[in-house]
């Protein structure tokens, strides 16, 4: 049977309404996924992860002789790599200095975005940008 366009049929108005359903979950997923506190720890400790380090540093940031490489100055901040990964920004550009610890509700989802975003500039160009 045909259906009339001015009164569609039933499997089609559940059709309509399940995929309405499934394009707001996905943009809702991808929204949660891009702007979620949660989110932006999984890419900092990914991008945390794959960093090359050099320098050493105990739990304060302060640079030790012995050990693993796990640590590195980032101009604004001081990141240091562990358990639960550190960085001790420094007062510059009106901020002032202050100890980071990223972990799920104790540091704001800009101030780990902008921890990845200079791990990431560093990887890529080997320098720091400006305090």
């Amino acid at each position: 049977m045909r259906d009339d366009e001015h009164t569609p049929s039933m499997s089609r108005g559940l059709l309509r309404v399940g995929t309405l359903c499934i394009v707001i979950a996905l943009i809702s997923y991808f929204f949660w996924d891009m702007f979620s506190e949660t989110a932006a720890l999984r890419r900092l400790a990914e991008t945390a992860k794959n960093y090359h380090y050099t320098e050493r540093c105990d739990a304060d940031g302060n640079q030790i002789a012995t050990g693993q490489p796990n640590c590195v100055d980032l101009n604004h901040y001081v990141f240091v790599y562990g358990p639960v990964s550190k960085a001790f920004r420094r007062a510059c550009s009106g901020k002032v200095a202050a100890i980071l610890s990223f972990e799920e509700g104790k540091v704001a989802r800009t101030e780990i975005n902008l921890v990845e975003k200079m791990l990431q500039f560093r990887a890529r160009n080997g320098l720091d940008s400006p305090c």
